[in-house]
């Protein structure tokens, strides 16, 4: 029996279960519900009313999904938020890991380091300890946020209110979201830990950074809230899965609030790395001047490509929430 309650119902409990278990999750409920339904009417063809009362029976969509997951009672934030916070967390940390480990290595090889094994497996978990810290907090902070303001991240308390199936064009993968979190981790911690990355190659025989490192390492506190920023943003898109008005109204917030923090950071005057404008300077005189101002100035075309794109997910958020759900 085809019925659009029940199947948003059905959806409802299994969108957020592990994509492997889903259909099999989808299926047994279906015919749980088909059983229950000629059990309850027989031959006659039930009403939205005797489908209402049998989905009453079954608990509401969230209730039945912590039945399913079988983990709700291992909640550190609360069983409406615990699934998406541990996902958010693994991810978090994994990112912070990864980029972490990468920024060291090449922060040694730029730098000319000796690698000394057991000194750098030392630092290097020195700082894994204290940036793991630094992710838990803030990911337990947002969603003890998130529940301190009663913010729903699942609105599946009825019936009435449960969402339609969003067709495909209208979701947002879950493979972006993870994406753009992981970008903002990772933004982070390369300008945290190994700003000197961004070099202009050899020049004189040695390696430029183009950032002055102390101002960029200085300027922490930009660089978090920018990170923060799009990591909010994308945790946003991960729950709801579609472009709907919170999407929407979130991304013009946290991407204006980031563009705010680029101007800030990137107007610095000190951040450009003096050695570089020097050199960049002396190596295009007479007919290379114009270039070596371009160079000199990076920080500007910097600042236009982290602000065109925050433009373009701005307007394509947009777009897409007036084209699926203005009108629905």
């Amino acid at each position: 029996m085809k019925n659009d309650l029940v199947e948003r119902y059905i959806y409802a409990v299994t969108k957020k279960l592990p994509y492997k278990t889903r259909e099999d999750v989808a299926q047994e409920l279906e015919t749980l519900i088909e059983d229950m339904l000629k059990e309850r009417c027989g031959d006659i063809t039930p009403t939205e009313k005797d489908v209402k009362v049998v989905l009453t029976e079954l608990g509401t969509p969230t209730e039945l999904y912590e039945q399913y997951a079988g983990d709700g009672k291992k909640c550190l934030i609360g069983p409406n938020y615990y699934h998406t916070y541990l996902f958010v967390l693994k991810l978090v940390l994994i990112c912070e890991a990864v980029g972490l480990t990468i920024a060291q290595i090449v922060s040694a090889v730029v730098n000319g380091q000796e690698l000394i094994w057991y000194m750098a497996i030392w630092q290097w978990f020195g700082m894994l300890l204290s940036g793991s810290i630094s992710a838990f907090g803030f990911v337990t902070a947002l969603f003890a946020f998130f529940e301190y303001k009663e913010i729903s991240l699942d609105t599946n308390s009825g019936f009435e209110d449960l969402p339609p199936v969003p067709k495909k064009e209208e979701r947002i993968s879950k493979g972006e979201t993870i994406f753009g979190i992981a970008i903002s981790v990772i933004f982070l911690v390369v300008f945290l830990i190994c700003p000197e990355i961004f070099t202009c190659g050899v020049i004189d025989g040695k390696m430029i950074p183009i950032f002055s490192t102390e101002v960029i390492k200085s300027t922490w506190y930009i660089l978090f809230v920018f990170s923060a920023l799009g990591i909010t943003r994308d945790v946003v898109k991960l729950v709801d899965g579609k472009y709907t008005k919170r999407v929407m109204l979130t991304t013009l917030v946290t991407d204006i609030l980031s563009a705010v923090c680029t101007v800030w950071w990137l107007t610095n005057k000190n951040i450009m790395n003096p050695e570089f404008t020097s050199s960049v300077s002396s190596l295009f005189e007479g007919d290379g001047a114009f270039i070596a101002n371009v160079f000199a100035n990076f920080q500007y075309f910097f600042m236009g490509v982290i602000l065109f794109a925050l433009l373009l997910d701005c307007v394509i958020t947009v777009i897409k929430w007036a084209k699926y759900s203005v009108g629905k």
